[in-house]
Order: structure tokens, then C-alpha cells, then sequence
């Protein structure tokens, strides 16, 4: 059994299943910012001139032959060396921490010990006295740092201010619009089938969303997949160990061989964002009908998507980039004034925008000759999966869709007229069997409602969207084949579950051109996808 991620045509009886050149500019009122503001900084020198040695007591700076002398309540005071990580305070002692010492002319940090604390960094505080860095700030202990490598995945170094002075340390980007991070886990030689150790991310309280990526570096043969995720309150929001299509979890998503498994949390419209550290687990698994292999290259990454308020506004932007190949008289030149592709982007646009997303056409390009040539009809899974590997050169957060002719019906894809490359599909990372959407051009019989209706309902699936009710009849045994997971509905609360609703919605499994409703749920899923920015 699979889910399935294409779309049907229900009046023709059909089964589913270069140059870049911008169409327009994006909308101007869609701020995508970081903004790292500055925190003014009292540069006050140390000026050692006395002689008192580290860990003496004293009164004033002066009188200690560092220039520091460490006397804020909570912290072990005495002549102090500053610091500006951990390290060098190891060195001098295992007892030693790199602690803030809230001197009266300003915050800065000197190796010392913050006695009875508990706390690691990013961990959960109430006041300083908690946190190993005696800095705890937001609910949360900050720690100080020298360059991004001391930070924690979530947070960047960057200054703080700390009464007249700024402190250097692991906090949260400062932000002033929409604006997605990424932050690597783990990229290196993993053994398979096994998972990673629990590694930790930190949401900030104005997060959106996070979206956690497990890929293969070695290929598309082995099973990807993003296998535990807890959130900071101890929930466990996917569990590979007890995955089955009987099982709904909070975070669908299903293993790929695909090269990449994507995860993305807030999964459900009725899930609240719970700012703090949550913890993912990442594995790659053999096929157990192939040979086996026992490492492979990995990569485990988490994007991070953050807007003031944490708020999924209405107006951000869905950018694709749109691959033409093999269609008679369209191309990159001819597309921007194609009648029948503007007309059905214009109306791809019109039902998104019901959702509080814009989409805008960042460009359009040529397959090669020879590309063209070659997947003018999709006769294949491999040749689909090859085809979304030529999104290799592909840069930015775009949504790659290519236009080709024809979907073989004979092509293992049950006649499909429109496919997408996952439910996530790889948000902004291109090259792999999966990057993409592909809608078939000869397949929608020269109409341009059926042509917008496939393109708009494989973004959907692209940027999360699972269908409103599945064709298959739904799983009723944990080994059965030919079945829909899950109930064969989706994950939203909002959509309609009988035939008469759940048909009208966009994302029903077959289409008569005029099934274009958007519930407010699939619309906050869409936004909260780290692609619409």
C-alpha cells in the first residue's frame, strides 16, 4: 500500500495516480527578512593592575591581576579570567563554566561556577541562579559563544545586551518578518538501520513551524525517514517503532526510498506550536528484498520557520520554477504568454489565494534536447525520480514543476496525470528523485481548468496536503496491500469526511475541473510549510 500522490480525471474515465526567465515581480508586501540588529556595545578594557591571583576575594576589577572581578549574586565571586566560551574554563578546571558575571557596568562572561545550578544550555529556567552559564533569559539558559559551532541547532551566536554592555551568545535570530533557517543535525557516515542518537533543536517562541529532513546521500535505494520526533512537553510525535497504517501519529509521514523523508510539525490544523527543545532521531533502512548495506553517507537537517508572533500569516509566497520538455510549441520563450498555461496559472493563483498564499512563477527554463526529448512521456517511476534529478543546479527556496507531455499509462504510476514528488516533498532541496512536481500537458485534453486543478493540487501535495478522501478503501490489517492509510482520509479536522464535501475539495482524488475548495486547515498547513515565505 502507498499513498498516493497524483490526481485523476473523472470525466475521461483516466486513472492517476537554460535561461530562467521571471514571470512578474513577487509581491512587494511579503517582508523575508533577517535582521541581525545591533546591540550597541560599551567597549570597557581590562586593565589589570593588581595582584590579586584567580579566585581571590576582592572588591573591584582592579585589584585583580586578570582586571575581572566576579561579584553578581549566584555566581562563585573572586578574581575571575574572562571568557568568551566554556573551553579555556575547562581547561583551567572541570568545575568551571563560562558564567555571566552581571557586573554593574554591564553584562560579560568570566570562567566561573554557578553554585547548585542544573542546567544545560537551551534547557528549560526560571531564573540564573538554574543555568550552568548563570544567564537565563525567555524561559531558557543561554550560554556563551565564540561563533555559531557552541550553538545549539535553533539559535545563532550573536550579541545580547546585558544592562550599558552586549554579551556574545546562543540565542535566536533576531527577526523582523517570515524568514526560514536551516540547521544541520547530522552529515556524515551513519550506520543503517539504526537511528541516530535524540539530537535536539530549539524553537523559539515565534516559530511557525519545523520541518525536519532526513536524505540519503548515497542514492535513492535505501529507506529515508525521519523516525522519532518528541516535542519539549515529552510527546512523541512520530515513532518509526510503532508506525503501521492502522496507527495515525501526530506528524504523518511515511519512509521513502526516494533518497529524502521529510517530517513537518505543526502535522494537523489543531496542533499548537510549543516553543522549547524538541528531538528528532533519523535513520536510513535497507530494503529487505535487496542486499544489504551496512553504512551509508546521511544527512539530518531541520528547517526552522519563524515570523513575528509565530503567526502563519495570510500573503506569503509560493515560488515555482517551471521546467518545460518535450510539448509541442511551448517553451521557455513562448510560456510567459502561452494562453492556456498563463490562464491556468492565473487560476492556480485565484484558488491559493482563498488560502492566504500568492504564487508567483519565479522563472521558467528548457529542458535539454535531449532531456526533452527523453521525458516528453513519463514511461516509468525511475524515469520520473531521473527527471526530478535534474533540479541538481536548482538553487532557493523553489518549488520545481516540470510540464511534459504524457504520463504513460502503463508506467506503474496508475495513470496518472499529475504526480508529486512526496507529501512533504524536500522543501528547497533539489537534485533528488523526489524534487518536484510533474502535470502532463496532452493528459488535460487542451483545457485549462484541468491543467490549474493538477498543478495547484500537486503543490498542495508538495507542501503537505494529503487527499480529502482517498479512492482505495482504507486499511483494515497492518500487512494489507491495495488499501488507503490511515482511515483514507486526511489529517485536518476541517474536511469534509463524506463523498459530497470531501469531492468539491481540491485535494479529492479525482477531478472534474471545478473541485477547487480549500478548507482554512489546509490552508494553514500550506503556510506553515518552510516553501511559502
Amino acid at each position: 500500500m502507498r499513498p498516493s500522490l497524483c490526481l485523476f480525471v473523472a470525466l475521461a474515465g483516466l486513472g492517476c495516480g537554460a535561461s530562467v526567465t521571471p514571470s512578474s515581480a513577487p509581491p512587494a508586501d511579503v517582508p523575508v527578512a533577517v535582521v541581525d540588529a545591533p546591540v550597541a556595545v560599551v567597549d570597557v578594557p581590562v586593565v589589570a593592575t593588581g595582584d590579586l591571583a584567580l579566585g581571590e576575594a576582592c572588591a573591584r576589577d582592579e585589584q585583580c591581576a586578570s582586571g575581572v572581578c566576579a561579584q553578581t549574586p549566584g555566581v562563585a565571586s573572586g578574581c575571575a579570567q574572562p571568557c568568551a566560551d566554556d573551553a579555556p574554563c575547562f581547561d583551567m578546571s572541570s568545575l568551571l563554566a563560562c558564567v555571566l558575571d552581571r557586573a554593574p557596568g554591564g553584562g560579560r562572561f568570566v570562567c566561573g561556577q554557578v553554585p547548585g545550578a542544573e542546567v544545560e544550555r537551551a534547557g528549560e529556567c526560571s531564573a540564573d541562579a538554574q543555568c550552568f552559564s548563570g544567564f537565563c533569559l525567555d524561559g531558557a539558559c543561554h550560554n556563551a559563544c565564540a561563533d555559531d559551532a557552541a550553538c545549539p541547532a535553533g539559535w545563532r551566536c550573536g550579541a545580547m545586551a546585558v544592562g550599558a554592555r552586549s554579551v556574545q551568545a546562543c540565542r535566536a535570530t533576531p527577526i523582523t518578518g517570515v524568514t526560514v533557517e536551516d540547521f544541520v543535525l547530522f552529515e556524515g557516515s551513519a550506520s543503517v538501520d539504526r537511528s541516530t542518537v535524540a539530537l535536539p533543536v530549539i524553537a523559539p517562541p515565534d516559530t511557525v513551524s519545523l520541518t525536519w529532513v532526513t536524505q540519503d546521500l548515497g542514492g535513492g535505494s535505501l529507506y529515508a525517514t525521519v523516525s522519532n520526533v518528541v516535542d519539549p512537553e515529552g510527546r512523541t510525535l512520530v515513532d518509526r517503532r510503532t508506525w503501521s497504517t492502522l496507527r495515525e501519529q501526530q506528524v504523518r509521514t511515511v519512509p521513502s526510498r526516494l533518497e529524502v523523508n521529510t517530517a513537518t510539525f505543526p502535522g494537523r490544523d489543531m496542533d499548537p506550536m510549543v516553543p522549547g527543545v524538541f528531538r528528532s532521531m533519523h535513520a536510513l533502512l535497507n530494503d529487505p528484498d535487496a542486499t544489504a548495506v551496512s553504512t551509508r553517507m546521511m544527512r539530518a537537517l531541520v528547517r526552522v520557520k519563524r515570523a513575528p508572533g509565530g503567526v502563519a500569516a495570510n500573503g506569503w509566497t509560493l515560488r515555482m520554477r517551471v521546467f518545460v520538455g518535450g510539448v509541442a510549441g511551448l517553451n521557455a520563450t513562448t510560456a510567459p504568454t502561452n494562453p492556456r498555461l498563463q490562464a491556468a496559472v492565473a487560476r492556480m493563483r485565484a484558488i491559493y489565494a482563498t488560502a492566504g498564499v500568492n504564487v508567483f512563477v519565479d522563472g521558467y527554463a528548457d529542458l535539454r534536447a535531449a532531456d526533452g526529448a527523453r521525458f516528453a512521456t513519463i514511461d516509468s517511476q525511475e524515469e520520473l525520480r531521473s527527471l526530478f534529478r535534474l533540479t541538481a543546479g536548482v538553487t532557493g527556496d523553489v518549488l520545481p514543476l516540470f510540464i511534459v507531455r504524457g504520463i504513460s499509462s502503463t508506467a506503474g504510476l496508475e495513470n496518472a496525470i499529475g504526480i508529486a514528488g512526496g507529501i512533504d516533498g524536500p522543501p528547497g532541496i533539489h537534485g533528488t528523485g523526489s524534487s518536484g512536481v510533474v502535470v502532463s500537458w496532452d493528459n488535460t485534453f487542451g483545457r485549462t481548468d484541468l491543467l490549474a486543478q493538477v498543478m495547484a493540487h500537486e503543490c498542495g501535495h508538495y507542501l503537505g496536503l494529503w487527499h480529502s478522501m482517498e479512492r482505495l478503501a482504507a486499511c483494515t490489517a497492518a500487512g494489507q496491500m491495495d488499501c488507503s492509510l490511515w482511515g483514507g482520509v486526511d489529517n485536518l479536522s476541517d474536511t469534509p469526511a463524506t463523498m459530497a464535501g470531501a469531492s468539491r475539495n481540491l485535494m479529492y482524488w479525482t477531478t472534474s475541473g471545478n473541485n477547487e475548495a480549500l478548507s482554512a486547515g489546509q490552508g494553514l498547513m500550506m503556510r506553515v510549510n518552510p516553501l511559502v515565505h
